[in-house]
This record gives C-alpha cells, sequence and structure tokens, in this order.
C-alpha cells in the first residue's frame, strides 16, 4: 500500500504545477506533462531518471537537488527548493520544487513524489 505524502501533493494545486514520482521499488518513472514542460524535456523521450536528473542543471545547483533527494529518501523529510533548470534552447528556468518520500504500510521509504512549479 502507498501512502502518500500529503504536504507534496497539497489539494487545490495550482494549474501549471507539474507532479513526478520516481517508484523506487518497480524502478518505473512517472512525469504529468507539465513536469516535461517545466523541465524542458520533449516526451517522447520519456521521464529521466533520478540519477539522470541532476545533469539538468548547472552544477551550482546540483547540490540543492542532491540535498533534497537525500532529505527525502534517506532521513524522511519534505524539503523544498528552487533550482536553475537548462533547457534545449540553451536557456535556464526556475523550477520551484517539493519532494517528500512515499511510505509503505510499514513506514519504509518506496518512491519519492516531486511537486513542481515555474519559480
Amino acid at each position: 500500500m502507498i501512502t502518500p505524502s500529503p504536504t507534496v501533493l497539497p489539494a487545490g494545486t495550482t494549474a501549471g504545477a507539474g507532479v513526478a514520482e520516481w517508484d523506487l521499488l518497480t524502478d518505473t518513472v512517472h512525469w504529468s506533462p507539465e513536469t516535461y514542460l517545466l523541465l524542458g524535456r520533449d516526451p517522447r523521450l520519456g521521464p529521466l531518471t533520478l540519477d539522470r536528473l541532476p545533469a539538468r542543471l548547472p552544477a551550482r545547483d546540483r547540490a540543492t537537488l542532491r540535498r533534497m533527494m537525500t532529505d527525502a529518501l534517506v532521513h524522511g523529510r519534505t524539503p523544498s527548493g528552487t533550482v536553475q533548470v537548462r533547457h534545449p534552447d540553451g536557456g535556464l528556468r526556475a523550477v520551484r520544487c517539493v519532494s517528500g518520500p512515499v511510505l509503505d504500510q510499514d513506514g519504509r521509504v518506496i518512491a519519492l513524489r516531486m511537486l513542481l512549479s515555474a519559480g
């Protein structure tokens, strides 16, 4: 059973927000259409895995993203932050991220869910 973190996907999420989820048990990734837009990724290429996601950011923002992922996956927190994402045109766009763990009935982290919006 998957228990979503209520702080990650609040009711009344604003239009234009993206949702991404990385399932650690099945190694599957799901992105909403808005996530592709926010992260500048062609949907025909599919979503990025967690290990490939930092490559979309300039070096100065990779530590922020890694900290957020570690806080969520290792410490069970719901961190947030804003990072710059490199788009195919070479431009950088600010993206606000709120991430959190998805826990099973025993409290183990089984997925990472992220809410994204233009920063």
